[in-house]
């Protein structure tokens, strides 16, 4: 009898709890709802231009089309077709490719070396080393541009890619920087551990250390990329030969003919579609390791 009275009393708290515990989870989902609705509208306004100059580069050039609303009027592609067969933007899209290629694996690597020899390394004056990177960081780029046009031309290297290979390969202080914070939190004793099995120091980084910052190393090669790919000033400057030119630059100097031609504005905006393919592509494959490998270099 007194365990009937017990089970009857315990009875409406159970459901009590119940229906908080209900109530809680569908506040949660209301919630995640109201905030996935939300980062979709956002994300929605910023790319709703984006679509729009999309959509403009596939309008036939003398139809009226609403500058508001994504869909071609009257759709074509002879604005994309123009780049290859009058504008020969194929020989700077290569260009770019070639260029752009050697600066994100060349410097990645020495980025990735420096940090290692920073971070794990002792000799004297490391940590004076690290603070005139840290230095050239503070630094804004364009003071830089005189002295190193100076010394590349002293070198013969103006209108040569090498003169925008070795500068980006040298010059990266946020990678080594990126690394060597990332190179902080590798454990020591594994490295100790490749050491007594009889490995040297390039050995222990390409197949110990390497490995475990996969994720630094590909935010790092995509932050590379992205910056030679986009990079104008300075191509314009040590690139004189129209033949050699890369892709930003040759949007530039299009953009500044399209007085003179009509067609110039059309396709320096399918052009700049083009070019805005690659960044959107590495960024939409390694945007799940940005904020991880990020956090874990301030952390460090």
């Amino acid at each position: 009898m007194s365990m009937d009275v017990s089970q009857a009393a315990q009875a409406p708290a159970a459901r009590d709890a119940d229906l908080i515990r209900k109530q809680g989870i569908g506040y949660f989902r209301l919630q995640r709802i109201l905030i996935t609705a939300l980062a979709a509208v956002l994300a929605l306004i910023f790319l709703w231009p984006f679509f729009c100059i999309v959509g403009w580069s596939f309008n036939k050039i003398d139809v009226v089309m609403n500058p508001l609303w994504p869909v071609p009027a009257s759709f074509t592609t002879v604005l994309y077709e123009l780049m290859w067969t009058r504008y020969g933007f194929q020989r700077y899209i290569l260009n770019s490719v070639s260029v752009v290629t050697a600066i994100t694996v060349l410097g990645t690597l020495a980025s990735a070396l420096a940090g290692y020899t920073l971070a794990k390394l002792h000799f004297p004056g490391r940590n004076l080393l690290f603070l005139m990177i840290l230095g050239v960081m503070l630094l804004p780029t364009q003071t830089m541009l005189v002295p190193r046009f100076v010394v590349l031309r002293q070198l013969g290297l103006v209108n040569n890619y090498w003169g925008l290979i070795l500068p980006a390969v040298g010059g990266g202080a946020f990678g080594i920087f990126l690394m060597r914070q990332f190179m902080l939190a590798v454990p020591t004793e594994m490295m100790e551990a490749g050491r007594m099995d009889g490995c040297n120091e390039f050995t222990l980084f390409w197949r110990v250390v390497l490995p475990t910052m996969k994720a630094a190393v590909l935010v790092l090669g995509t932050l590379s990329l992205r910056g030679a790919w986009n990079e104008l000033l300075w191509p314009q400057i040590i690139i004189t030969d129209d033949a050699k030119q890369l892709l930003m630059p040759a949007i530039a100097r299009l953009n500044n003919l399209s007085v003179a031609d009509v067609y110039a504005r059309p396709v320096v905006i399918a052009a700049s579609i083009v070019a805005a393919i690659v960044p959107l592509a590495l960024y939409s494959y390694s945007q799940r390791h940005f904020v991880a490998t990020l956090t874990g270099s301030v952390k460090g």
